[in-house]
């Protein structure tokens, strides 16, 4: 399918460049040009959009969410943290079977769509519906496994590491430490250090700090963690 993308105002967040009138052209999955609008040699298009002069720029992404939490949204909101997740969220977190992550993923998919978001970074359970929400919806997602009291030990990460990283082009998968108050026993398992340093994968974590707490992404080795 071949589209253009005309009377737009093209930001294209290339350092040192600035808002330029033009056009987008597409060529199935792949953006073909960018730039000045083209005098017309006959080209035959299976779609034109006319942007009526509206900004047109790389899709945003949301490096930190937990998307099929949906269903708990205004749920025991005015609760403290500690309070809120283990009496209110993780009881009914383990009610969840994959039907439900998977349509309470696309309802998120579909919210930051709407938002111009068009990838993240996601961590949560049952990582098969998710990634068939992000596939079905034509989301890009970056799947995070979490190390945590609840499951996901190296064997198991390694597995999804594989399988994901082979499942769909939309779909990618990444190393993950929740926080050490889901980590209780040292806060990370040392023994997956090695791999991150040696393959230089990028790692999910967020770091407990009184009763909020700082996330944030790290390249290679575990202790820069800390």
């Amino acid at each position: 399918m071949k589209t253009r993308i005309y009377h737009a105002r093209i930001l294209t967040m290339e350092p040192g460049t600035e808002i330029i009138e033009g056009e987008i052209q597409i060529d199935g999955e792949r953006i073909v040009y960018v730039g000045p609008e083209k005098p017309s040699q006959g080209e035959k298009w299976d779609r034109e959009i006319d942007a009526q002069g509206n900004v047109v720029m790389p899709g945003f992404k949301n490096a930190h969410t937990h998307s099929a939490m949906t269903f708990l949204r205004s749920y025991a909101d005015d609760l403290p943290l500690q309070e809120w997740l283990y009496e209110q969220v993780f009881p009914m977190e383990s009610k969840l079977t994959e039907e439900d992550v998977y349509w309470c993923a696309v309802l998120a998919n579909m919210e930051y769509l709407t938002s111009g978001i068009t990838s993240n970074f996601d961590m949560y359970l049952k990582n098969e519906a998710n990634a068939k929400a992000s596939r079905d919806t034509g989301f890009r997602t970056v799947l995070c496994g979490s190390i945590n009291d609840f499951g996901g030990t190296v064997a198991e990460i390694e597995e999804e590491y594989l399988h994901f990283n082979d499942y769909d082009p939309l779909i990618s998968y990444q190393l993950g430490f929740h926080a050490e108050y889901k980590k209780r026993d040292s806060g990370r398992d040392g023994s997956v250090e090695p791999e991150t340093e040696s393959s230089g994968l990028y790692t999910q974590f967020r770091n407990q700090k009184g009763s909020g707490g700082v996330c944030g992404t790290v390249r290679g080795n575990a202790d820069r963690f800390v």
